[in-house]
């Protein structure tokens, strides 16, 4: 057996939740399935919270999410016996009275007993858990406290605040020893308070942030470059920041330094290198954002030659993870109405292009589409108003010389 539960679970705890390695996180999954059918009900527990997404995990963990299958290894990790699965369940609402019957305990609080001793034995993972249970108040149900007890209002209030505070040092002492993940709690504690027990206290949420960066991990490394990059305008203090995060892994962190060579901001301004940061986001971590930019990029030939397919293939990326909402919309319906680096779709196009913000590419699109009677009937008055207010977009210029207005008001194509 391993020091808290079995050498499997506890082996998958280190590699999921103490690192950020990615192959580890694989094999661990892989050790704990096998360990699972064999009847380990901490090791179901545990692949229940890998099949529950990235708010259970780091966010670049390689798990897909199934609701399904994690609550299917919720449930038998219950049946065998797992304290951390109860814990798991009450916490996320699904500790159904079906499963309060499955479990072998004879309550909550004797599941929850068997957690709170291995927290003190110095179990990372039992510390963040037994906090949760404070910060969220489960203790309430632990406990089977009713209001009703206390003498009044103020006394529940008190005994509930009380509660809830007792989460600070097991976040603390979890989140210091290597659980990045308790981190996200205690930020939250302080940046948002909890009901009106507990008041917001911002200064110290961002010295957590700055906590976790200075600890090493990179989702935190991240989060606090941000914060200087953006809202501190600390530019090079929050690009240096970024770029800790990133080459650890945080893929969005080359968005962050992509930004700053992109718009020259905390270092000289450099289009190719912040392409490279941007493909990295878009390519790696799926990031709309990035893609958008290296969408953009290519369009434009910004770091490198003009390069419409590929253009194409980056702001589709985008248009899909924003679902229409995107930036760069104009762009792409532009290489739709003119089959620039993509099969020409007019109807398409009109639409995407319609859609868009008014920028000078969705009235060069729109300017070609009257002036030429692309999908809808020929105007090309409307057209060549729409060319106009493309501003200084070349090949809006150069097309408006296509159109004259003939002496009797009459516009004509040369």
């Amino acid at each position: 057996m391993g020091r808290f539960f079995s050498d499997v679970v506890d082996q998958a705890i280190e590699d999921i939740y103490y690192c950020y390695d990615n192959d580890r996180a694989k094999q661990a999954q892989a050790a704990l399935l096998k360990a699972a059918s064999q009847g380990d009900g901490d090791a179901c527990y545990l692949l229940s919270r890998c099949f529950s997404g990235t708010c259970f995990s780091w966010y670049y963990h390689p798990f897909e999410e199934n609701e399904a299958s994690a609550f299917a290894m919720l449930r038998r990790g219950i049946s065998l016996g797992s304290a951390l699965a109860v814990l798991g369940a009450l916490r996320m609402d699904m500790l159904t009275p079906e499963l309060r019957e499955m479990m072998p305990f004879s309550s909550v609080k004797e599941a929850w007993e068997v957690i709170d001793e291995k927290a003190k034995e110095g179990c990372l993972l039992c510390q963040y858990l037994i906090g949760n249970t404070y910060y969220f108040l489960d203790v309430i149900e632990i406990e089977d406290k009713k209001e009703g007890e206390f003498e009044n209002s103020k006394a529940w209030d008190e005994w509930c605040k009380e509660q809830m505070e007792k989460c600070v040092p097991l976040f603390e002492n979890a989140f210091a020893g290597g659980l990045s993940l308790a981190g996200r709690n205690l930020r939250d504690y302080y940046k948002q308070g909890r009901g009106n027990l507990i008041p917001p206290q911002p200064p110290k949420a961002l010295e957590v942030i700055r906590w976790g960066a200075q600890l090493g991990y990179p989702d935190w490394m991240y989060h606090f470059g941000y914060f200087l990059f953006y809202k501190e305008k600390k530019k090079e203090e929050g690009l240096f920041w970024g770029l800790e995060a990133a080459k650890k892994g945080h893929v969005s962190g080359w968005g962050l330094v992509g930004d700053a060579y992109y718009f020259g901001e905390g270092v000289k301004q450099d289009f190719s290198y912040a392409l490279e940061c941007f493909e990295k986001a878009a390519d790696d971590g799926n990031d709309d954002y990035a893609c958008g930019m290296v969408g953009d990029m290519y369009f434009l030939g910004q770091g490198t030659s003009k390069d419409y397919a590929r253009a194409v293939q980056y702001l589709e990326r985008c248009y899909a993870m924003r679902d229409g909402k995107d930036m760069s919309i104009d762009k792409l319906g532009l290489c739709c109405l003119l089959g620039y680096g993509c099969q020409q779709d007019v109807a398409r196009g009109r639409q995407l292009l319609e859609n868009g913000e008014n920028t000078k590419y969705k009235n060069y699109g729109l300017g070609m589409m009257y002036a030429e009677g692309m999908g809808v009937p020929e105007d090309i008055k409307k057209g060549v108003e729409y060319l106009k207010a493309a501003g200084d977009y070349e090949p809006a210029k150069k097309a408006l010389k296509r159109y004259k207005k003939s002496l009797f008001g009459v516009w004509r194509r040369l």
